[in-house]
């Protein structure tokens, strides 16, 4: 499915080439998967490097459309934190040992989950049985067993 580039990007379709080259650089960052990075490169192309291209998105999106919130990026400013640097909250930090468990006490653990018996619910299971129960006479009786 080729999607406008300018939904993509979220930009409105008289963004300038460097907020095009920024905002794709930032998406492409913040992207979750190969698909999405791909999904912004393609986009970034199409707006910069194929005038038609760029002008038939501009046409068929809807006039005004900006999909970038000023509150929303403003937000996103204020508490954007550092990634964190495990290297450095490692330093000074004993690994874990062996002797750091009680190794009886999470194998006890481990296997009373394991063995709990869960609680029935049998209003639902009769509401909805697996199998229809049948009221007819059993096919073995009692007679047939005792006198054949």
């Amino acid at each position: 499915m080729n999607r406008n580039p300018f939904h993509v990007l979220r930009l409105p379709t008289d963004a300038t080439t460097e907020m095009i080259v920024q905002r794709a650089a930032e998406a492409a960052e913040l992207a979750e998967s190969d698909a999405g990075r791909q999904a912004v490169v393609e986009a970034q192309r199409d707006v910069i490097t194929h005038p038609a291209t760029r002008l038939r998105h501009e046409l068929l999106e809807a006039p005004g459309s900006d999909y970038r919130e000023p509150g929303w990026e403003a937000f996103e400013h204020r508490h954007k934190r550092n990634p964190v640097d495990f290297a450095a909250i490692a330093e000074g930090v004993m690994p874990l040992r062996r002797a750091d468990f009680d190794l009886p006490a999470v194998l006890g653990l481990a296997v009373d989950e394991v063995l709990a018996t869960p609680e029935p619910d049998v209003p639902a299971a009769l509401a909805d049985p697996p199998l229809e129960p049948v009221w007819d006479a059993p096919p073995v009786e009692v007679r047939h067993v005792l006198f054949g």
